[in-house]
């Protein structure tokens, strides 16, 4: 995962004890990068949420994890994830960037959807935290419409019959 298929020879130490009870099919809520000025607009509670959503879904999931950095677990960071545990941990001694070691968070299927059900009802609404950070909440969309095939190509079908 972390090597791009060039980690053979590479160790991976899995001592978390609830990555024994993780099974079916599992989804992956990977990494984010937020740009500084984005920062503190609740992105971080957002985008795990939309992703668990869409991958629900999509798919008969059974679980959602992530690996998360201890110190992100520590400021209570990952608790804004809307994971519901948390178990230590997932090494990777002597990876390219050093020594890796991440905590798994995990969620069932259905504390997903508690899950989403209490940020619907009980948190602010994405638009009111915006506002709130003191900025527009005016949503910015461009509606123009582009080509995105090349010519001679038709999507769909006018044939009926």
């Amino acid at each position: 995962m972390f090597y791009a298929g060039r980690d053979e020879g590479h160790c991976c130490m899995v001592t978390a004890t609830d990555a024994k009870s993780i099974t079916g099919v599992v989804f992956y809520g990977g990494s984010v990068w937020v740009r500084p000025d984005f920062r503190g607009r609740q992105l971080s509670t957002l985008l795990p949420r939309l992703g668990r959503a869409y991958a629900l879904a999509r798919w008969p999931v059974d679980w959602g994890i992530s690996l998360v950095a201890p110190v992100l677990v520590e400021k209570k960071v990952a608790t804004g994830y809307g994971y519901k545990h948390v178990s230590y941990s997932i090494s990777y001694p002597n990876s390219p960037w050093g020594d890796i070691d991440f905590a798994l968070v995990s969620l069932s299927a259905a504390e997903a959807y508690e899950d989403f059900a209490d940020m619907l009802t009980t948190k602010p609404s994405f638009s009111e935290a915006v506002g709130s950070a003191g900025i527009s909440s005016t949503i910015l969309r461009d509606d123009k419409v582009t080509r995105i095939s090349s010519e001679g190509v038709f999507h769909g079908s006018n044939n009926r019959s």
